[in-house]
């Protein structure tokens, strides 16, 4: 089953350096989802307001910026 990591990039990265073994694309974005989710509401829901967008960026690496990348979650906030 391959591995996918869901990173958080806000002007900062949150790097998944572990990922999770998921069978699908559809079982990809249920998992990112439920994770954003509950990374906004727990811990960084003051993210979404400053002038760059919070994304996540789920690839199959490690790191953020190689490997390739399956789809970006972005979450942007306007007054």
């Amino acid at each position: 089953m391959p591995r996918f990591h869901f990173h958080i990039l806000d002007g900062k990265a949150l790097t998944d350096h572990e990922g999770l073994e998921l069978p699908d694309i559809a079982a990809i974005r249920c998992e990112a989802i439920q994770f954003a989710g509950a990374v906004l509401r727990d811990h960084r829901a003051d993210d979404i307001w400053p002038v760059e967008p919070w994304q996540m960026v789920v690839n199959d690496s490690p790191n953020p910026n190689t490997g390739r990348i399956h789809f970006k979650l972005t979450v942007t906030a306007t007054e």
